[in-house]
């Protein structure tokens, strides 16, 4: 039994509690023993390679550098590690993987505190922090900014801690030398993340990007997906633009077996060369059809806003049934969807809105300062701690008023399991915030072709491009993503009798779950019919969208 063992099962608990909350603020999340021994045997060619690990936590990565070295002939292979970490408990870690010894080559230190030339080393192998912009903490992003004075970087300062550690890893690389990173997905998706790969293109031989179906982290309470990024031969300043590969894998027994069968100066095997053939083609349809102006971003024609902050859902939006038991006044309450399966077409409509059960709820919208005694005996329900404590609440005055606008013309959920659609707001009602709220940017611009267009393989295919994959395999679009999806410039003047037909007669088959029916008459009618595709160009895009859903679903485990 451990000398640090809690005596009781209560502070067991708590301290698992504090422990598990001090490693999600600092990004921990220790790497697997068999992702780390994949990572070093691709990386660690030579018995005298020098490695670095920038934040080397729970020392597994290094613990399978160390075997990696013996198994190809080094003697004194913890003379040949190195690294960084700013969390004392991973220095206990390390005296247990390397005994007690002086081991001044690791560092209690923020590695991009680390001046370049101090250490310059063949191999880098890293689980950088996954840290959001958003949840760094102060000293954290003190240290963000800090680092941006100096080196300038060509990312956005929103992006999250990894991209910091990658970038500033290299300059602690030898010409020729190797990374292997295991990143979030947002390496891949995200906009801040599209200059950092640029840069490795522009500095590698080689890149591969292999998006990864098992969750790595799930044991430690992080659902994301993650990326392996393998790049190899440094070039630095030579500016030889990189082979780069990209193509997904189910799990690290298949990338495992997948870099065993690929000989190492190879780019890829066959399947990644089909894979890779397949983003190329698609990429170029895309490219071809907008430079001839027959397709654009929905955000050229409208504007995409977060729907209404409530603070606290449950308590001031439910169903009709609900607020009729309270005694609340029907004025007082006002249609709001705050979830995309309440929206089973694409139009929100009367009878929707006014169903007793499973309809649109309806948020409690306090207006004026004359309230009602059943009103009031609610809002008094609401423990006081509880209101002080929820930070929305405290930037409204009064607490309880949200509000309501119901002026969009469609919402678009910002997650969805299948794909995101456009529903019209037929009914004049608003959103919540997992919801966005569209509006033209002209009075010109007629907008029912909205929904339509958003059935089309064009508009699928481009939301599995921009968005960001959670763990459960659900696509997360954030309102700069929703305004890049793609729509066929012409669809923004389509309208009249028969674009009211086919919108009804698409609503209708969505509604009885005939969604790939829907996409067919969709993309006939806005993308074959008015030029913006070519069936061939089509048929591009529908096969890259299929293998890029089929990517990103879950597994299911054999049996």
């Amino acid at each position: 039994m451990l000398k640090d063992t809690p005596a009781s099962t209560g502070g067991y608990v708590q301290s698992v509690e504090v422990d598990t909350q001090r490693r999600r603020a600092l990004g921990i999340y220790y790497t697997p023993r068999s992702a780390a021994a994949m990572l070093a045997k691709w990386a660690i060619r030579s018995y005298d390679d020098t490695i670095l690990e920038p934040s080397f936590g729970g020392c597994t990565i290094l613990d399978a550098a160390l075997n990696q070295l013996r198994s190809l002939g080094s003697s004194r292979p913890e003379k040949q590690i190195f690294g960084f970490d700013v969390d004392e408990s991973a220095f206990t870690y390390l005296r247990r993987l390397l005994g007690k010894s002086q081991n001044p080559q690791f560092s209690l230190q923020d590695f991009l505190k680390a001046p370049p030339g101090r250490l310059a080393v063949t191999t880098i192998i890293a689980n950088p922090p996954f840290v959001s912009y958003h949840r760094m903490n102060k000293a954290q992003r003190d240290t963000v900014r800090s680092w941006r004075e100096r080196y300038a970087p060509s990312f956005a300062m929103t992006a999250s801690l990894w991209a910091y550690f990658l970038v500033h890893s290299l300059s602690f690389l030898k010409p020729n030398g190797r990374i292997a990173f295991i990143l979030p997905s947002a390496a891949i998706s995200s906009d801040y993340a599209q200059p950092i790969m640029q840069m490795l293109e522009d500095r590698f031989a080689r890149l591969m990007l292999y998006r990864m179906n098992e969750q790595l982290f799930i044991q430690a309470g992080a659902e994301e997906r993650t990326v392996v990024l393998l790049a190899d031969r440094y070039l630095n300043n030579e500016h030889i633009k990189a082979q780069r590969s990209e193509c997904t894998v189910a799990s690290l027994d298949e990338l495992y077996q997948f870099l065993d069968s690929t000989d190492s100066n190879a780019q890829s095997t066959n399947r990644g060369t089909n894979n890779f053939s397949s983003v190329d083609r698609a990429d170029r349809v895309l490219r071809e059809a907008t430079a001839r102006g027959t397709l654009c971003r929905l955000g050229d024609t409208v504007n995409i806003t977060i729907g209404e902050v409530i603070g606290d859902t449950n308590y001031f939006v439910k169903q009709r049934y609900e607020w009729e038991a309270l005694g609340i006044p029907s004025r007082q309450l006002q249609p709001i969807v705050t979830r995309m399966r309440q929206l089973t077409g694409l139009r929100v409509t009367k009878r929707e809105v006014s169903a007793l059960y499973g309809g649109i709820p309806l948020l409690l919208s306090v207006q004026g300062w004359k309230i009602a005694k059943s009103i009031q005996r609610y809002l008094d329900s609401y423990p006081l701690k509880d209101r002080s404590n929820n930070k929305t609440f405290g930037k409204r005055n009064p607490w309880y008023q949200v509000s309501y606008d119901s002026t969009a013309v469609a919402f678009i959920g910002s997650l969805s399991h299948e794909s995101p659609k456009v529903v019209l707001n037929s009914a004049g009602v608003s959103c919540a915030n997992g919801l966005y709220k569209l509006t033209p940017k002209s009075s010109q611009v007629r907008h029912s072709w909205i929904a339509v267009a958003s059935l089309t393989t064009l508009f699928r295919y481009s939301a599995e491009l921009q968005a960001r994959i959670r763990g459960s395999g659900a696509l997360k679009l954030e309102p700069s993503d929703v305004a890049k999806l793609l729509v066929p410039t012409n669809a923004a003047g389509f309208d009249g009798a028969a674009t009211r037909m086919l919108l009804a007669r698409l609503d209708s088959l969505v509604r009885q779950g005939e969604y790939e029916s829907a996409t067919r008459e969709a993309d006939d009618a806005l993308l074959l019919r008015t030029g913006a595709l070519t069936v061939s160009q089509l048929n591009i895009i529908r096969d890259r969208f299929q293998d890029l859903r089929c990517d990103r679903r879950p597994l299911k485990p054999l049996r």
